[in-house]
């Protein structure tokens, strides 16, 4: 669900819920976690020139109110800005009551959700920029504040009521002492230009004009400087009626670099806004690891299938290697027959039979009777007692015996 945001000006409460708004006039019950952006109740707030050490301000501009009969209880000093000039320093404050502080923080503390707690002058100094400055219109309370180079500028008024012509004056007297202000200060020749926010504006009858048109003209013509508006929605009250507000803009400029909450509501709160991005993110993380993971599934099937076929290869091929080691097999009588043709090739090599044969016919001539004829292999060793044998002719190694 979305969040509900919280004006309070003048004592009165503006719970915006959407395109809706309700108004009490006294602090709410909020059932949702809610922004609540609060003026104090016309708590005083201004900018002070000070001297010596910033981390004295506190004492320091509590004693000035006090002696400018400003304040006359105890009060809670917010510092929103600090910034050094010169040999001193200027500090844009609020003073809030201590009683009325302490019950509205302990009401926000208390709220069942997360409720941040923002001073409307913490939220007009963050939406500032270099050349830009900011009219607040709250009820019948007119803020504008501008931040130059070398100065701060803080201006507010409270019309007697909110009827137009009171409205008009107001902002009337208020944009010419901003430009005073302005006029007096180092930096009166930088370009300035003023947004203008309305908190809530009521639609005018037909053929009328909305009342923060009106005073945004009005000072406009009186200080001098283009006035624009912030982007501004219509919402609806209890009863039908219609305004328009700048709550959206409000809106974004809330955050809790500004809220006054302690620092554990803080990280509480901006841990319930980013939970939706968190959870966000970690249903794109869990995408991407399931991708991953599918493609690693994938990628695992297909390599057991690849080892798979790998296996069946590999055990023909050892089913191949066995038939072969079968027809590898010497039989029983190889070496009697690698032997016999060992001895043929020698003798093929050796001695020629039919040669020998022809010869020892030649040599008898018909008158030796030949009874017998042996073919000799020579000797590998000598007899005992007997010489060595000769070597034999390299082209046979056999002897012929008649």
């Amino acid at each position: 669900m979305s969040q509900l945001h919280v004006i309070q000006q003048q004592g009165q409460w503006l719970v915006f819920d959407g395109r809706n708004v309700s108004r009490s006039d006294s602090r709410p019950r909020l059932q949702r976690s809610a922004v609540v952006v609060s003026d104090f109740e016309n708590a005083v707030s201004n900018v002070i020139s000070l001297e010596g050490s910033p981390a004295h301000a506190v004492a320091l501009i509590e004693k000035r109110l006090r002696s400018d009969g400003l304040i006359d209880s105890e009060s809670k000093i917010l510092i929103h800005k600090t910034r050094g000039v010169g040999a001193g320093y200027q500090t844009l404050f609020t003073a809030v009551p201590l009683d009325l502080w302490q019950q509205t923080y302990a009401w926000a503390e208390a709220q069942p959700d997360h409720c941040l707690l923002i001073p409307f002058t913490s939220l007009l100094f963050k939406s500032l920029r270099p050349g830009l400055g900011l009219v607040l219109q709250s009820g019948r309370q007119v803020s504008v504040l501008a931040v130059l180079k070398h100065d701060m500028v803080y201006r507010t008024a409270l019309a007697y009521s909110e009827d137009p012509s009171d409205l008009a004056m107001t902002v009337g007297a208020l944009a010419e002492q901003f430009a005073e202000d302005l006029g007096t200060g180092e930096d009166n020749l930088e370009p300035l230009s003023i947004q203008w926010c309305p908190v809530l504006v009521r639609q005018p009858g037909e053929g009328g004009s909305w009342a923060d048109d009106d005073l945004r003209e009005i000072f406009s013509a009186r200080s001098g400087l283009p006035v624009t508006s912030v982007p501004l929605r219509q919402v609806v009250d209890e009863h039908g009626n219609v305004y328009r507000s700048g709550i959206g803009w409000i809106q974004s400029m809330a955050s809790t670099s500004i809220a006054v909450n302690p620092l554990g509501s803080r990280i509480a709160w901006f841990a319930e806004g980013a939970l939706p991005i968190a959870s966000a993110a970690s249903l794109v993380f869990a995408m991407i690891l399931g991708a991953l993971g599918a493609r690693w599934a994938l990628g695992a099937r297909e390599a057991n299938v690849r080892s798979d076929q790998l296996g069946e290869e590999i055990a023909a091929i050892e089913r191949q290697i066995d038939g072969l080691h079968a027809r590898e097999a010497m039989p029983d009588d190889f070496p009697a027959t690698q032997a016999f043709i060992e001895r043929a090739a020698r003798l093929q090599n050796g001695a020629d039979p039919s040669a020998s044969l022809a010869l020892v016919r030649d040599a008898a001539a018909g008158q030796v009777r030949i009874l017998r004829v042996r073919l000799e292999e020579p000797p590998a060793q000598a007899a005992q007692g007997m010489p060595a044998p000769q070597p034999a002719p390299a082209a046979d190694g056999y002897t012929l015996r008649v």
